[in-house]
């Protein structure tokens, strides 16, 4: 017999690719425990609404990101190598995901409210990982009048709000320039390698 968290990751993950595909506004928890392969009474023991599991899925997809980004920074150098993985990460796989789905805009803006706090918590998260990479550089940033916060604070919400272009091409021209405006603050010498 599977174990209450493995049948909860399971659901997790089902509602996840369900969302991705038909946006949370058309998805219905029937969606969601065909997708797991359970009951609805299995689905409804362990996630009491469809709230509940917008805000686990956010959750654990950001842990799968986050996971994979730190599993990555290991062998990451320098400062842009660490932005390249952090962008590539968070904005490239999330956009390609998004282009998959039917909804685009009902998973950016979370749904509801409740998707909305999720989605600014794991914001939180995200910033405390570029505030990580960013200290070592606190000094040349604090030299451009800023903080590590305020840059930190930049990058993510700037790198979030890129999932809404309108075309690759569009997004990689984005994407260079949201890494070299940090590096040029936090590490102008490898602004001008990149």
């Amino acid at each position: 017999m599977p174990s209450m968290q493995s049948t909860n990751t399971k659901i997790v993950d089902a509602a996840i690719a369900t969302f991705i595909r038909y946006g949370a506004r058309k998805t219905a928890m029937t969606d969601i425990a065909d997708a797991a392969g359970v009951s609805r009474q299995t689905l409804y023991d362990q996630f009491g609404s469809k709230n509940e599991l917008i805000e686990a899925a956010i959750s654990r997809n950001t842990d799968l990101v986050l996971d994979r980004i730190n599993q990555r920074l290991a062998s990451a150098e320098t400062l842009a190598d660490q932005l390249e993985i952090y962008l590539t990460e968070t904005v490239v796989r999330s956009f390609e995901r998004l282009k998959t789905s039917d909804d685009v805009e009902d998973l950016i803006s979370g749904h509801n409210e409740a998707g909305r706090a999720a989605i600014a918590i794991s914001h939180g998260r995200h910033k405390q990982l570029a505030v990580e990479l960013l200290s070592p550089h606190q000094g040349q940033i604090n030299q451009t009048g800023q903080t590590v916060t305020q840059l930190a604070g930049f990058l993510v919400r700037t790198a979030m709000g890129l999932k809404r272009c309108e075309s690759r091409p569009e997004l990689n021209n984005m994407l260079a320039s949201l890494k070299t405006s940090v590096l040029l603050a936090a590490a102008p010498e490898l602004a001008k390698a990149n």
